[in-house]
C-alpha cells in the first residue's frame, strides 16, 4: 500500500514538473521549393508561435538574411554538416514581441550561409533558445549561459545537379 502511495506522489511530481518546463514557443519551418538545382537560392521560412500565456520576445538579429537568435543545422545525405559560409556583411537587429497564441515569422535564404553546391538530400533543422525575463542577454549575440532550445521539425530539401531538368509536377 505504501509503494503504491509512493508511486502516485512521484507521477503527481512528475506530472507538474513537466507542466513547468513546458516550452514557452514552436517552431515551425518550411521551404518554398523542396527541389532545387546547384546555384538556386533555397529559402528557408521559419514561424514562431507563442504557446504561453504572456508575451514573449522574439527580436531578429539579421546577418546575411537569416536571423541569427536562431541555430541553423544543416546536414547532408552522409551525415555530415554542410559547410558554412563567411561572409562579411552588416547585421541589422529589429524588437519584436508575439503575444500569447500569435504567430510571426521570418527566414531567409538560407543558401547564402551554408554550402548546398554538392547535389544530393540536405535536411534542415531550426532551433532557439529558451531566454526568461532575468536571464535575458545584455548584448545581442552573446550567449553568455547555455539555455534550453525550442526546436522544429526537421524539413528536406533535394538540390539536383545544375543541368538537370526539374521533376514533372504531378
Amino acid at each position: 500500500m505504501k509503494f503504491l502511495i509512493g508511486l502516485l506522489v512521484l507521477g503527481v511530481t512528475v506530472i507538474g514538473y513537466t507542466q513547468t518546463l513546458q516550452q514557452p514557443f514552436t517552431i515551425t519551418i518550411s521551404i518554398e521549393k523542396p527541389q532545387v538545382r546547384v546555384g538556386d537560392p533555397v529559402e528557408l521560412n521559419v514561424i514562431m508561435t507563442n504557446t504561453s500565456d504572456h508575451n514573449i520576445a522574439c527580436d531578429f538579429y539579421w546577418y546575411d538574411s537569416l536571423d541569427r537568435n536562431y541555430k541553423y543545422e544543416v546536414v547532408y545525405e552522409d551525415g555530415k554538416p554542410a559547410s558554412k559560409i563567411v561572409r562579411k556583411t552588416p547585421f541589422n537587429t529589429d524588437p519584436c514581441i508575439i503575444p500569447p497564441g500569435e504567430s510571426k515569422s521570418s527566414g531567409g535564404e538560407i543558401s547564402r550561409a551554408f554550402d548546398f553546391s554538392r547535389p544530393g538530400k540536405y535536411t534542415i533543422q531550426v532551433s532557439r533558445s529558451i531566454w526568461g525575463d532575468d536571464q535575458r542577454r545584455e548584448t545581442i549575440g552573446i550567449v553568455q549561459n547555455k539555455q534550453p532550445e525550442v526546436k522544429s521539425n526537421i524539413i528536406t530539401v533535394i538540390v539536383l545537379p545544375a543541368d538537370e531538368p526539374p521533376p514533372a509536377k504531378q
